[in-house]
């Protein structure tokens, strides 16, 4: 019987094997590379006893393919992450006492300098007292200077000059009490800045301690973005960063000011900041910004296409073309992958500059097949 017939039952073995319902792919993918290698033998094993016999051996499939030839390049990996523009002075400011809005003195938008008058509540009661221990003063003033002039000149009793010193002193101390009292109704600005928003209206009751006026200094304004906990060893201050703020198609390059060595229990993220020249007015508070970190650099490194390197349980491979007696033939080659970026993955072992690495045609190329390969640039 001729022997090239046994490879039918094979081959019907194998067509059965991979239409197969899947169940575990991965599982069904190691045992057809298993069968495949078992055939790749006994045909091999087959066409070696035809030749013996002094038969023809069927020719084997030429596979065409096409190829790169990998040379040592500079490979860059790349972080990103958003951020959200921020400002150092985003000060919110609190009124320091109850009282209806009596007159607000600035608008959305309005340049301030700091101590300027913003707005003022209700001081009626206040003034009213003020003015009122204003009088008594003047009159306990004159009574105490004339007692003083008197026991200056050893006239009238101690008694009287300490009662008239007393009424003045006590007085003098109410008085700046509640001159200090009036100017908790007044709402200053603590920095320079700009006013970015009001939260009050005139006529309305403001509470001690809730906000009324926001100013944002617009000269001191930062970046600050979450990067995940696994990048913490790979980001340091001082590191260069490409920063794009799309909204104002806006790009710049900048570095980290500060890197958070604490991270969020809640998100797993440490917290990068990064300094905002003050020339750069378009940018306002809450902007978003998308930030590329380059974490990782090799100057020599060896990289092929990411979709070239196939995957079979814990192996990584891709194939190879080698000349051989005037043509070419694939060699699997298992190899040890290292970072990807883009379409880009390093290669750290088990392939060699200047090798042919296939990087079309190669999802049912065997080990040994011939190929003619097409070289790519």
């Amino acid at each position: 019987m001729n022997k090239t017939k046994i490879l039918i039952p094979v081959l019907i073995v194998m067509l059965i094997a991979t239409c197969a319902p899947p169940r575990d792919k991965q599982a069904q993918l190691a045992r057809l590379e298993v069968q495949r290698e078992a055939l790749t033998a006994q045909i091999e094993q087959l066409m070696a006893e035809i030749a013996q016999e002094g038969g023809e051996a069927p020719p084997e499939a030429l596979a065409y393919v096409r190829g790169i030839e990998v040379r040592p390049a500079l490979f860059q990996h790349f972080i990103q992450a958003q951020g959200t523009v921020e400002s150092d002075n985003n000060i919110l400011i609190p009124a320091r006492s109850n009282g209806v809005v009596k007159k607000i003195h600035v608008r959305q938008g309005d340049s301030v300098r700091q101590g300027q008058l913003l707005a003022e509540l209700d001081g009626a009661i206040l003034e009213s007292g003020i003015a009122e221990l204003k009088h008594g003063l003047e009159l306990a003033t004159t009574i105490y200077e004339r007692q003083d002039r008197l026991w200056k000149k050893n006239i009238g009793s101690e008694l009287d000059y300490l009662t008239a010193k007393n009424n003045k002193e006590g007085l003098e101390r109410k008085l700046e009490t509640l001159q200090e009292q009036f100017k908790l109704t007044k709402v200053r600005a603590p920095i320079n800045g700009t006013v970015d928003d009001v939260l009050i209206k005139e006529g309305e009751m403001a509470a001690a301690g809730f906000g009324t006026i926001r100013i944002v200094q617009l000269s001191r304004l930062k970046l600050k973005a979450p990067l995940s906990e696994n990048y913490i060893s790979r980001v340091k201050k001082g590191d260069t960063v490409q920063v794009r703020i799309p909204v104002v198609a806006r790009e710049m390059e900048l570095k980290i000011d500060a890197v958070s060595q604490v991270i969020d229990p809640n998100n797993r993220t440490f917290q990068i900041e990064i300094r905002i020249p003050a020339r750069e007015k378009a940018l306002k508070p809450n902007m978003l910004a998308v930030i590329t970190i380059n974490d990782y650099s090799n100057p020599e490194a060896i990289t092929v296409p990411q979709n070239a390197v196939q995957e079979t349980g814990s192996e990584y491979f891709l194939f190879v073309a080698e000349e051989q007696d005037g043509g070419w033939i694939a060699r699997r080659r298992t190899v040890t992958p290292g970072k990807n970026y883009a379409d880009r993955l390093e290669i750290r072992e088990g392939l060699s500059a200047g090798e042919l690495v296939v990087t079309f045609g190669f999802q049912n190329l065997a080990d040994g097949q011939p190929v003619s390969i097409q070289q790519e640039e």
